[in-house]
């Protein structure tokens, strides 16, 4: 597992020719569980378009993302609706990892760019300049 560093809680791994990622040892661990054990009984791919277009199996998939790492835009697709923890014999928390990912990766700054519109909507639509009202003369 190529793993650079544990420091201060978070791992750092390489995905692919990208910079390092670090990742919280909570996501590690997360994704080691499912890794080591999940069956690959696909139960929870056959009712998830987001499953079967981004893996052959879960468990390959997450051990992928712990010698590889994911293009970011992996945790970003899952819907988690946790659908998969519901028919998983194993009750395996698939959303919950993708979630963990996704924080990581907003903590480490990189949303993905699709995202920054709507980072840019929650500024402007809370805005006073922006949201107020002008109902115009009512007399």
């Amino acid at each position: 597992m190529p793993r650079v560093s544990t420091t201060n809680g978070h791992c750092s791994i390489k995905k692919g020719l990208a910079d390092l990622m670090d990742y919280s040892k909570k996501t590690i661990e997360m994704a080691q569980l499912i890794a080591e054990t999940c069956t690959s009984c696909k139960r929870c791919m056959k009712d998830c378009l987001f499953l079967q277009q981004y893996c052959e199996d879960p468990q390959k998939l997450f051990q992928q993302f712990l010698e590889e790492g994911l293009d970011p835009i992996v945790p970003y697709s899952c819907m988690l609706c946790g659908h998969c923890t519901v028919v998983c014999p194993l009750q395996l928390k698939l959303d919950e990892a993708f979630l963990a990912m996704r924080q990581d990766l907003i903590k480490d700054g990189l949303p993905l760019k699709q995202l920054k519109s709507v980072e840019m909507h929650q500024r402007l639509s809370t805005s006073k300049f922006f949201s107020a009202v002008n109902r115009g003369d009512t007399k």
